[in-house]
């Protein structure tokens, strides 16, 4: 049984809707309502009908408490509801009429919260594939030292939890649609000026792709699935809102009711082919981490202006690498630098001294919690001087190294350590 029921306050001083009798003949005014004892009649249909009066204490109100009945939902229904509603708001204010219970909406919400249920988690399975499958099992714990993961367990932790149920339903969107860069935007123009005197080859066009800010759609999946990102982010976002209504108790619609079916009819069959696509996508190596970072940033904010430095930092110590080969010979992994550092570092011909090491460990292990997915509430005071760590680390890489050529990026770590410096000496 479906049942609506509204609340109709009238004030009595105006002389209007006294008694039961009197909103009954009001309804009664409509040409197409009629009302026989329990039953009212709206062309030619019969539906159950209660009303009852409370006086307010101390003002001058009635309030009808009106409730209606029908075993299905019909256009016939919500249109009576509607020409009730009509000729009651001739009165009252729009405000003043309360539905204090929706039937309809609960039905369309009923109906509708599975099929919304399906396209949220069906992202989630889209994401955790794409995790899987391109940055391999484990992503976000794979980097994550053995006694960072024990330090890091709590009552609450799960092994088996995917880090992806942290995010809500926009969240998950910002994974897909939000723009990052590979590289740090910052260091463009340096590159862009190196190249203005010759042509570009393919793999220096790359190179500066990498540096400009593209969703995770567009950089993967807009090949291979036929929607632009912009299309499918603006009917999620509508999707959206719509659900927010439905999981919130929120008065649904018929025009919410009705979109959120066509969303789930368009959205459904993109996803779907997004995960299809899976096994067509190739992810080039230096990427991988970039990706996992930056959902983790989806996931807490916070994190943001540490996953930056880290970016930055991590691109000017491959340069610095690169511009000095002979430091540098014994190591094996460019791409990872800190990494690759701190593999050598037990190298009798290569000592990079414990403050070096402290610094790039202290770095590394951050990186590794956030990876781990795990002690999410932990991470803004694990990244809060962040930024000394790295300017810690360029300093020590300074020192340590006589005469070593520093990547543009490492001496804006540098030029931060002296502010730092500075700052510490005007408060003492």
């Amino acid at each position: 049984m479906i049942i609506i029921e509204y609340l109709f306050p009238f004030n009595t001083e105006d002389g209007l809707c006294k008694n039961i009798s009197s909103f009954n003949s009001l309804l009664s005014a409509h040409s197409d309502i009629s009302i026989k004892n329990d039953k009212i009649i709206f062309k030619n249909s019969s539906y159950n009908y209660k009303i009852s009066l409370d006086e307010v204490p101390n003002q001058h109100y009635s309030v009808f408490h009106v409730v209606f009945e029908i075993s299905r939902a019909t256009e016939k229904f919500r249109d009576m509801l509607k020409a009730i509603r009509k000729t009651v708001g001739v009165h009252l204010k729009k405000d003043d009429i309360q539905i204090i219970w929706d039937g309809i909406g609960f039905e369309w919400s009923k109906e509708l919260y599975p099929r919304i249920y399906t396209i949220e988690n069906s992202l989630r399975k889209l994401i955790s594939k794409f995790m899987l499958i391109n940055l391999g099992v484990g992503w976000h714990k794979s980097s994550v030292p053995q006694e960072v993961k024990t330090s890091i367990k709590t009552s609450n932790y799960k092994e088996n939890h995917t880090i992806l149920y942290e995010l809500d339903f926009i969240q998950l969107a910002h994974f897909l649609f939000k723009p990052y860069s590979i590289k740090d935007i910052n260091d463009l123009p340096s590159v862009i000026s190196k190249m203005m005197d010759k042509k570009l080859s393919d793999i220096e066009k790359k190179e500066i792709e990498n540096y400009i800010p593209k969703n995770n759609w567009d950089r993967y999946f807009n090949e291979v699935v036929a929607c632009e990102s912009e299309q499918l982010n603006s009917k999620w976002l509508r999707l959206y809102e719509i659900r927010i209504k439905v999981a919130h108790n929120k008065s649904l619609k018929e025009i919410d009711y009705n979109t959120g079916n066509e969303l789930c009819d368009f959205l459904q069959p993109i996803i779907e082919d997004a995960i299809s696509s899976l096994g067509k996508l190739e992810i080039p190596e230096e990427e991988r981490e970039v990706i996992s970072l930056n959902t983790m940033a989806t996931i807490n904010n916070s994190i943001k202006p540490f996953i930056e430095n880290y970016q930055s930092f991590t691109l000017g110590l491959s340069e610095t690498i690169q511009a000095n080969q002979d430091i540098f010979s014994n190591l094996s992994n460019s791409m990872q630098p800190i990494q690759s550092i701190l593999d050598t570092s037990h190298i009798d011909s290569f000592s990079i001294g414990s403050s070096l090491k402290d610094a790039l460990d202290s770095i590394e292990s951050t990186k590794g919690i956030i990876l781990s997915g795990s002690s999410i509430g932990q991470w803004s005071n694990l990244t809060n001087n962040s930024i000394q760590l790295f300017s810690e680390a360029s300093s020590s890489l300074k020192e340590i190294f006589e005469g070593i050529k520093i990547s543009d990026s490492i001496s804006g770590f540098l030029n931060l350590d002296n502010d730092l410096l500075n700052t510490n000496i005007d408060k003492e």
